[in-house]
């Protein structure tokens, strides 16, 4: 059984993923634990690290630390990220719960490759947990 599951994700993962099948916010999971924002994406789909940003909708002062090194290119040249990419966020005078406002662009990869536009996640963070991650 084990065998046919890593077998089937390794066979998405070399094809890519359909951009038919992608929902680029119901496939792509957003979490925010422990001061630390995790974008978990599936095999065969990365997303571009110049359209990555996290911004504060709320009163406060958001402090992001660095993103993974980016070590990918996409065809147009440009840093890509895969798998979980995780980002530690701080804070301080912030409104609780905090407002964030998380954006990201995800991209099938394979022979029927697309980018999609950019994405906007809202995502409500309690004040002290952020205020403590950095």
């Amino acid at each position: 059984m084990r065998r046919a599951w890593l077998l089937s994700w390794f066979l998405v993962a070399a094809q890519g993923l359909s951009a038919a099948s992608f929902d680029p916010v119901k496939d792509v999971a957003v979490a925010l634990t422990g001061g630390v924002l995790s974008l978990t994406l599936p095999p065969g789909v990365h997303l571009k690290v110049r359209t990555f940003k996290v911004g504060l909708v709320s009163r406060g002062t958001l402090t992001c630390g660095p993103l993974p090194a980016a070590t990918e290119r996409d065809d147009a040249g440009d840093p890509i990220l895969r798998g979980t990419v995780r980002l530690r966020l701080g804070g301080r005078g912030l409104e609780d719960p905090a407002r964030l406002l998380v954006t990201y662009q995800p991209c099938t990869e394979g022979p029927d490759a697309v980018c999609f536009l950019p994405v906007k996640r809202n995502l409500a963070a309690p004040a002290g947990e952020l205020s403590e991650a950095l």
